[in-house]
């Protein structure tokens, strides 16, 4: 079993199997953290994906000899923080940086997964959707809309949109598992 500071320095060099294991340890507990904040389940769990992003992301600077649990905490207050400012802001700018890393992470990922087959059950997973959910899930994580932006699209609350949401991110997690998920959402924003 490597010990945290070999799977950062990994991490560093962008070994998306150390990523994975990184991200099964902690995911857990940065929602759990992120949900007594916010109150919240599906804003929590959207902090908590937005925090792994952004580690992902800022990889390179990743000090191995710093303690990483206070490190994944702190980052973990800062998605908070944006959380209450600005959502809809955030979300674009993330995006974007997304897409100039994803050829990196779908190297990474065909290396260690059958790529093809997650994203091919991610999709399959999207079109067995009911269509209204469908197309709350994709305005939401394949075009990059605020829920209220959503909301006012297709004429419904945004708690519907929230709801639809919750569901969708909810059956994707089970049918192809939390990290599953986030490399094939991750990938499919190319």
């Amino acid at each position: 079993m490597l010990s945290e500071r070999e799977l950062i320095c990994r991490i560093r060099q962008g070994d998306l199997v150390s990523f994975k294991l990184i991200f099964e340890r902690y995911y857990n507990g940065v929602c759990l953290f992120a949900r007594g904040i916010v109150d919240d389940e599906f804003h929590a769990e959207e902090i908590a994906q937005n925090v792994f992003i952004r580690l992902w992301l800022k990889r390179a600077a990743l000090d191995p000899d710093r303690n990483f649990n206070s490190f994944i905490y702190v980052l973990t207050r800062h998605e908070i923080a944006d959380y209450f400012r600005s959502d809809t802001y955030y979300r674009r700018a993330l995006r974007l940086d997304m897409l100039q890393d994803a050829a990196h992470v779908q190297a990474q990922a065909e290396s260690a997964y059958d790529l093809s087959r997650i994203k091919q059950a991610l999709l399959d997973e999207i079109d067995n959707m009911p269509a209204q959910r469908r197309e709350v899930f994709r305005l939401s994580r394949i075009d990059g809309l605020s829920n209220e932006e959503i909301a006012v699209r297709l004429h419904i609350s945004k708690r519907t949109v929230e709801g639809h949401l919750n569901l969708a991110l909810r059956t994707l997690r089970e049918k192809i598992g939390r990290f599953g998920c986030w490399v094939a959402l991750f990938l499919l924003l190319q």
